[in-house]
């Protein structure tokens, strides 16, 4: 005859780490049980870890009975946020960093412990450390997580203005090609697979992340298009941007191999980072294969990816004069984006007011 247990869990081990299993009655007729690993390797600190457990399990009952919403920890926050969107952005591994310091920086355990005191203090740590830029960025992870959690995952938050924490940042220097001349430079430069990228890029002014990800679905050559999913603060999974595919474009793209689903490859792969094949234009390299600081070109002074980005957008803004136009290019979702190219409008507000006021 099987041994009766009275205490609501059991610990058992399996390979080198003990497993629990939780059973217990609630309430009614109905009855828990979970089996789950502890992570333990000791039977004292995996029944520890039970007992944590069975309370956490009782309190989550207690509160759905009440109506109350559910608690969850930072960590498994942070976890469960990486889990579902994290991991498919362009840096995953620039964002688990983050939050790893964010998590170990918050002073609670709990999402609900997050509140005015908490995010004051955090970002006051880091004042005279870290950028403005740079701390307004952590601020928005904690947002964002915060609000994943309160609209998707019904997760008790404390109500939150994120925006009255934010850091004065200053005014961004945007930097951009000159001319069509220096940016040839650089595409001659530049290695053969790279090279259709850096078209692309000029001739749309889409993001890294996009074109690494540009697939041939994505591409509408009877309206000659490129239809891709951008970032969008107020849709889970980025807003639809449609761009143009100018006639040069269009060369590119016709003269790219159909490897597979994906418009960009090398040796038969998707690029996944274009990273050393990127400093390998501006960078000479030393006799291990490593980059050093010096440059290949004296003439040609190191620029990063996205300024090609702004490129396209400047580009655009003189030719046209537009605003407009230019943010629905360039596929952003504020017009207040779009404004830090507007230094290029100078001229043309001379020229109107000149011809407005001239004698």
């Amino acid at each position: 005859m099987a041994k009766k247990h009275s205490d609501p869990y059991r610990v058992f081990k399996s390979g080198e780490t003990y497993h629990t299993y939780i059973s217990f009655p609630t309430e009614g007729s109905k009855h828990i049980i979970v089996r789950e690993s502890t992570g333990c390797f000791e039977e004292k600190e995996a029944k520890l870890y039970s007992i944590r457990r069975v309370a956490e399990i009782q309190e989550q009952l207690r509160r759905k009975r009440n109506g109350e919403l559910e608690r969850m920890t930072i960590e498994e926050a942070f976890m469960k946020y990486f889990k579902e969107k994290g991991q498919f952005l362009t840096k995953p591994e620039q964002l688990i960093s983050r939050l790893i310091k964010i998590k170990n920086a918050l002073p609670v355990s709990y999402l609900d412990e997050i509140d005015e005191v908490v995010i004051t203090n955090f970002k006051n740590q880091y004042i005279g450390k870290m950028s403005n830029a740079t701390i307004n960025r952590y601020l928005y992870h904690i947002s964002t997580v915060l609000n994943t959690a309160k609209n998707e995952w019904k997760i008790k938050t404390t109500p939150l203005i994120m925006k009255k924490f934010k850091l004065t940042e200053p005014a961004e220097n945007v930097k951009y090609l000159k001319n069509w001349e220096v940016a040839q430079k650089i595409i001659d430069k530049a290695a053969l697979h790279l090279r259709p990228i850096i078209y692309t890029a000029l001739y749309t002014g889409l993001r890294l992340g996009n074109l690494l990800n540009l697939k041939w679905e994505n591409i509408d050559f009877s309206s000659n298009t490129i239809n891709v999913k951008i970032k969008d603060k107020n849709t889970l999974d980025g807003k639809n941007h449609s761009v143009p595919i100018v006639p040069k474009l269009l060369t590119v793209l016709e003269n790219q191999p159909q490897i597979n689903e994906y418009v960009f490859n090398y040796k038969g792969k998707p690029i996944k980072s274009i990273s050393s094949s990127w400093r390998n234009i501006f960078y000479k390299r030393d006799k291990s294969g490593r980059f050093t600081k010096e440059l290949k070109d004296k003439t040609l002074p190191y620029i990063n990816f996205h300024t090609l980005r702004h490129t396209a957008a400047t580009w655009i803004l003189r030719k046209t004069k537009d605003l407009r136009i230019t943010k629905e290019i360039l596929g952003h979702a504020d017009i207040k984006t779009t404004l830090k190219y507007a230094h290029i409008l100078d001229d043309a507000k001379r020229e109107a007011l000149d011809s407005v006021f001239s004698v």
